[in-house]
């Protein structure tokens, strides 16, 4: 299978929530390695990586989008990737916000609760890596 970039990011949003009903069934490709990430046929627009992760109790869509560290852009597209998300999902949405971590690195999160998933966005400055990461993550809920 070819990997599709998303080219609306609103659409590609509300077909990954979808998505999370069957674990991403449609869209995991091939395993890489034993770690259970799966390799998808769709990614996120600019993301430097994006996976399916199978596990035995949840399965979750992830993107990361890497950045020098501290860098104003990777702020920039938290705050960008939030702001879209709650223009394509926050009428449905219970917003959620956290910024609570015991340790220097900065840490922030935006999540989306739906009645059938999950969405968050967060980005994590990594001083050990040297480097600050957004990520977007989906996840289905069980029962729904």
């Amino acid at each position: 299978m070819g990997v599709a970039q998303a080219e609306d990011f609103c659409t590609s949003i509300e077909y990954l929530i979808d998505q999370s009903r069957s674990d991403f069934s449609e869209i995991a490709d091939k395993p890489k390695g034993d770690t259970g990430d799966h390799e998808v046929t769709l990614t996120l627009a600019g993301a430097s990586y994006c996976t399916v992760t199978k596990q035995s109790k949840s399965n979750w869509y992830h993107c990361g989008w890497e950045f020098p560290h501290r860098a104003t852009r990777a702020y920039d597209t938290f705050d960008e990737l939030a702001s879209k998300l709650n223009d394509c999902i926050g009428q449905q949405a219970t917003l959620h916000e956290d910024q609570s971590v015991n340790h220097p690195d900065f840490y922030a999160l935006r999540r989306f609760e739906l009645q059938q998933a999950d969405v968050s966005v967060s980005v994590k400055d990594k001083g050990a890596l040297g480097s600050t990461f957004v990520f977007i993550r989906v996840q289905g809920r069980k029962g729904n």
